[in-house]
């Protein structure tokens, strides 16, 4: 969801100081000043929490792209609009791989991206009010936690929570821009992942019998680390 700033004449009357005695131009400009101010501002801020400034539409009056100066001096509106939440989606995704162990590379291909619970590409995210990131291998929790259902250590070749230690860098790099949490959640439709498919198998439904969680055993048993990315 891009994020909106307004910059009206009406509502920066006093830190414009638009003099009445000047002519409709002269005030545009003025108007167009201070807005060209606050954008840059912004994307100075944006820089400094993303590494690079997002791309933005400006629209003036209603106009996409006309110029500033074009502004109403007495009744226009500005709006310039930043596209955020893809710079910061698109870095959790590299990291998470980046992270990932790579021996079989199941796990590593195995981070998915959903916008308002719709999987979708996390290169190329939808507008969306939540994404969740979540990974659909049947051991994905055994590699967050860094051990077995019985206590013992499940050796991989990198360190181990993976969700909670992206969300928590995730959160420190951008948490002025969007909502950051790491927490567990199950697949809503599991039939066709890996874990789906594990979660419907006899040794994972005897798994859960002797867990006593006969009931909502594919809701326990699909239950992974996940990410969840909201705006502020």
């Amino acid at each position: 969801m891009p994020v909106r700033t307004r910059f009206t004449p009406l509502a920066k009357t006093i830190q414009l100081v638009v003099d009445r005695n000047l002519s409709p131009k002269a005030r545009s400009a003025r108007v167009a000043a201070f807005a060209q101010d606050q954008i840059d501002a912004a994307d100075a801020q944006n820089r400094a929490a993303l590494g690079t400034v997002p791309p933005k539409t400006v629209t003036v009056d209603g106009r996409q792209g006309a110029p500033l100066t074009s502004v109403n001096p007495d009744h226009g509106i500005i709006i310039a609009e930043w596209s955020l939440v893809g710079d910061v989606l698109q870095w959790i995704f590299a990291t998470l791989r980046a992270r990932s162990p790579s021996v079989s590379g199941d796990y590593l291909r195995s981070h998915l991206l959903f916008a308002d619970g719709v999987e979708c590409d996390p290169t190329n995210p939808p507008p969306a009010t939540e994404y969740i990131f979540l990974n659909v291998v049947p051991y994905a929790r055994k590699i967050e936690i860094g051990k077995t259902k019985k206590g013992e250590d499940f050796v991989i070749q990198v360190e181990n929570r993976i969700y909670q230690r992206t969300a928590d860098d995730a959160k420190a790099h951008f948490g002025n821009v969007v909502k950051i949490r790491s927490t567990y959640t199950s697949l809503s439709s599991v039939g066709a992942t890996p874990i789906g498919k594990w979660a419907s198998s006899a040794s994972a439904q005897a798994l859960a019998a002797r867990h006593k969680r006969r009931t909502n055993s594919t809701e326990w048993l699909t239950r992974v680390p996940a990410i969840v990315v909201t705006m502020r």
